[in-house]
């Protein structure tokens, strides 16, 4: 079973931290706090990793190393997700409801 481990860039703002991954346009989320911040951003991973995967779309290969000015003031945490184990739980959740 592949593991794959995106970096995940969470943003200090006003209201919390808001959450994308340089990787993949488009998954972002938010949370109030560091640990909201973090759940949420595996939770958007999950659903962005389900419909490129659903959609037979290749997943970037992860980023290994950031640009430090990108980066500075943010806090960046590597987010794991199983795209098979995703697949198989979202498309489960669908046909169970």
């Amino acid at each position: 079973m592949r593991k794959i481990t995106y970096l995940a860039v969470m943003e200090p703002t006003k209201d919390g931290y808001s959450v994308y991954y340089p990787d993949l346009p488009g998954c972002i989320s938010f949370g109030a706090t560091i640990d909201e911040a973090q759940k949420q951003a595996a939770e958007a991973l999950e659903l962005h990793v389900y419909g490129m995967v659903n959609d037979h779309e290749d997943l970037p290969a992860p980023s290994v190393d950031l640009k430090p000015d990108e980066i500075e003031g943010c806090v960046v945490s590597p987010i794991s997700v199983f795209p098979v184990i995703v697949k198989n739980e979202m498309d489960n959740r669908i046909f169970s409801t």
